[in-house]
């Protein structure tokens, strides 16, 4: 394990390097993320101009929800978006007989290799979204709250990560990973709290798509509203779908042919 963190690290300094190289785009990225954020908040504000509740959520509940899901989707805009859609690519051009050589886990390459460090910018700046929205809630700081909430966050993206590499293994069989954009278009369904859906689009986005985990579940931890037995399924469910995630990816690796032979 510290060999992992050591060699990613040099990852995170790499790619520091980088950026530093092309300051104009850190700042152009952030800006992005600050607008976006910002007609996220206006249309939220839209939709609250005339009612205090909305199937039960008061304005700065949803507020504290998008926050979360800011921070979940920066994290994995950061850690592993650029990584699973150069999976694809590595497969077809040959690049990925260049991972599988190298005496270290090539699923650990291929999905965190390559990071984006504005996005880290983006991640705190959903933080403090957070920390207001929960402040105009009148949220109790609460210590086991917050463990609680980071934990929900935690799980999120370590499910929504599962998923993705999940389905980007499928570029081992096909030209590329058949699913890999439509996740990417889902992931924004956290942006609005599980409860407003219904049926069975609540159950998939909570149990085959957990983005609730990510974003509803932590707002809901932070106001005391959910049931801490949750949180147990939560860390079984990420410890499995890693687990299931890696078993798929040595099958997938195992029946790849090198492209550049």
């Amino acid at each position: 394990m510290l060999f992992y963190l050591r060699l990613w690290r040099r990852f995170v300094v790499m790619a520091l390097v980088r950026e530093a190289e092309y300051r104009v785009n850190f700042v152009m990225h952030v800006l992005v993320g600050v607008i976006s954020l910002a007609v996220a908040v206006l249309t939220y504000g839209i939709l609250y101009a005339h009612t205090d509740d909305i199937n039960g959520w008061s304005g700065a509940e949803v507020l504290m929800v998008l926050g979360c899901f800011r921070m979940a989707e920066s994290l994995i805009e950061l850690l592993v978006a650029r990584n699973m859609w150069s999976i694809g690519d590595s497969i077809r051009e040959g690049a990925m007989d260049y991972v599988l050589l190298r005496p270290v886990s090539s699923q650990f390459l291929s999905s965190l290799r390559i990071v984006n460090p504005p996005e880290a910018v983006n991640a705190l700046i959903g933080l403090g979204l957070v920390v207001y929205a929960g402040t105009m809630a009148e949220v109790d700081w609460e210590a086991p709250r917050v463990v609680a909430a980071v934990v929900f966050g935690l799980c999120g993206c370590v499910l929504l990560y599962s998923v993705w590499c999940f389905a980007a293994t499928f570029a081992f069989w096909f030209e590329s990973g058949p699913l890999g954009s439509v996740l990417f278009w889902l992931i924004d369904t956290g942006r609005y709290p599980v409860t407003f859906f219904r049926g069975w689009i609540r159950l998939f986005l909570t149990f085959v798509f957990p983005v609730a985990f990510a974003s509803t579940f932590p707002a809901q931890a932070l106001g005391g509203e959910i049931d801490p037995r949750l949180l147990f399924g939560g860390v079984a469910m990420a410890s499995l779908a890693l687990l299931g995630t890696n078993r798929f990816w040595n099958y997938g690796v195992r029946r790849y042919s090198s492209a550049s032979s």
